[in-house]
């Protein structure tokens, strides 16, 4: 028998629930591009390195309200991450990958 998740929540501790609360608050917390490279320890020098282009011009990336997914999926490999999508549609959760770009030649 399935339950839903609130149903579940109900039977735990106050403690409990709030820690639950917390973990979740931060996976479904959103992060722009600079605070993940803090994380992993990077600078905008050590990115654009791995990027083969200069610090400017990552800079630029950081501050875009717009960018192509083969840019994003880039910038997210020289952070060390694999980019994916999370897509919610009536009620259902569904993980998008893209497939990798093949190598030419």
């Amino acid at each position: 028998m399935r339950h839903r998740f609130s149903e579940l929540k109900s039977e735990f501790s106050a403690k409990q629930r709030k820690r639950l609360d917390a973990e979740a608050e931060e996976m479904n917390r959103e992060y722009v591009l600079s605070q993940i490279r803090n994380e992993a320890g990077l600078t905008q020098c050590d990115v654009a390195q791995r990027l083969s282009i200069s610090q400017p011009a990552y800079a630029a990336y950081e501050k875009a309200e717009n960018m192509r997914i083969g840019t994003l999926r880039k910038i997210v490999a020289a952070l060390g991450g694999v980019l994916s999508f999370h897509i919610e549609l009536d009620g259902k959760d569904y993980s998008l990958h893209l497939p990798q770009r093949m190598p030419i030649g």
